[in-house]
């Protein structure tokens, strides 16, 4: 009888061990869809929400497309990678693709997903913004040099072609950890930010950007969307009081 005792004891805490360690991941990437078929209200992979995605072309052009980042010269992508463009320079031209979490990032919680740019935007603007509500949290933006930006400070990134990979993790109620590849294929970046609540979507952008040469160059790519999501402590805390329960039974 003991014996059953301790062997199902044992498989408990091993689940609660495990518990704490484990964590379910939710994938979306280009390969899901078509140019025909990446539209609002679309949703391939698992633990995102309906894209969203707005144009208005001005005077100019704009719009999504599934497309390959080595027509930018941009590398360490795949060839089936989301796109936009929203083109010429004071056309009034912008794109917008974005979307929700299923739910708002838990501590412990993480999102990726790889960036590649090429030529500086030239007169427009490039880049994604994460959110709380309606609240922007996190902007990072490219425009009329190779700086990149996040909520306006240079992070120092220098001109170069390679796919930076981004990640955003909620390490308290408060507080965001970004982390960053830079595009030369060396360097990184690392940043803390006090936020105001927990981040629920995001968003890429193009807007206006020069296309007087060689316009493929500007277009920016965006690809393997990534969300991590660790268990939440009420799941290890039910875990731990069943554990209880049972040696208390087996004392009884």
């Amino acid at each position: 009888m003991k014996t059953l005792f301790h062997a199902k004891l044992a498989a408990l805490f091993f689940a609660f061990s495990s518990a704490l360690h484990a964590a379910t991941i939710f994938t979306d990437n280009a390969g899901n869809y078509t140019t025909e078929s990446w539209i609002t209200g679309s949703n391939g992979g698992t633990g995102f929400g309906a894209w969203i995605i707005t144009v208005n072309s001005g005077t100019g052009s704009a719009g999504s497309f599934i497309g390959d980042p080595s027509a930018a010269e941009i590398t360490g992508m795949s060839s089936t990678s989301f796109g936009l463009y929203a083109n010429p320079v004071g056309s009034g031209a912008f794109v917008d693709a974005g979307r929700s979490f299923a739910n708002p990032l838990g501590v412990g919680d993480s999102f990726s997903f790889q960036w590649g740019i090429n030529w500086d935007s030239n007169g427009g603007n490039k880049g994604f913004s994460l959110y709380s509500g309606a609240t922007e949290l996190i902007n990072v933006n490219n425009a009329g040099t190779s700086d990149i930006t996040i909520n306006a400070s240079n992070i120092n990134f220098g001109y170069g072609t390679a796919a930076m990979t981004w990640s955003f993790t909620l390490t308290s109620a408060t507080n965001l950890q970004v982390d960053a590849t830079d595009r030369d294929g060396v360097g990184t970046y690392s940043g803390n930010f006090t936020i105001s609540g927990a981040p629920d979507s995001f968003k890429f952008y193009a807007s206006q950007l020069d296309n007087s040469f060689l316009p493929d160059n500007r277009q920016p790519y965006f690809n393997n969307l990534s969300l991590t999501v660790v268990p939440e402590p009420s799941s290890l805390s039910l875990l731990g009081l069943s554990g209880l329960a049972l040696l208390r039974r087996q004392r009884a």
